[in-house]
């Protein structure tokens, strides 16, 4: 007579204590010596609200702070000037951009050639700080047009 197998129980699934890292069931966070009054502990919904609502107000926190440093930046406008063939290459353009803002700021401008087609060449160059209210002037070298002049068009961003 053959006696059955007995076979070994299965180990409940256990995950460590929040706190000393005793192992402890699945479905509760503390072990009976890091919660001795066996008081009710936070649900898994609870502690996903927590982090999400974190998350939130640290997106509304960086959107409240970019408005405060972007306000009273631009609009900026700008006009392409004199174009010239620039020593060892390329074209120097100059360039005037203006600053309607209560800010002193830089921007970016796309240099394009004026009356060119929207996939033509293009170059992006970065303007000296315009002061709050005024105009600059500026020269800048730009080499995506070749070293031949001719007439460039400057389309300043605003934040």
């Amino acid at each position: 007579m053959t006696t059955p197998a007995i076979l070994p129980a299965t180990p409940e699934p256990t995950h460590p204590c929040l706190r000393c890292g005793r192992p402890v069931a699945i479905d509760i966070a503390l072990c009976d010596e890091c919660n001795p009054l066996g008081l009710q502990q936070p649900a898994a919904t609870q502690v996903h609200a927590l982090a999400a609502g974190g998350i939130v107000l640290f997106v509304v926190i960086l959107a409240l702070l970019a408005r405060l440093g972007l306000s009273g930046v631009g609009p900026f406008s700008g006009v392409a000037g004199d174009v010239a063939a620039a020593p060892g290459g390329g074209l120097a353009l100059t360039v005037t951009v203006s600053n309607g803002g209560s800010k002193d700021a830089a921007t970016t401008c796309r240099v394009v050639e004026a009356g060119g087609s929207a996939g033509g060449p293009s170059q992006v160059i970065q303007t000296p700080v315009v002061p709050a209210g005024a105009s600059i002037t500026f020269s800048a070298a730009v080499a995506a047009f070749g070293d031949e002049p001719l007439a460039l068009a400057v389309d300043c961003d605003s934040p």
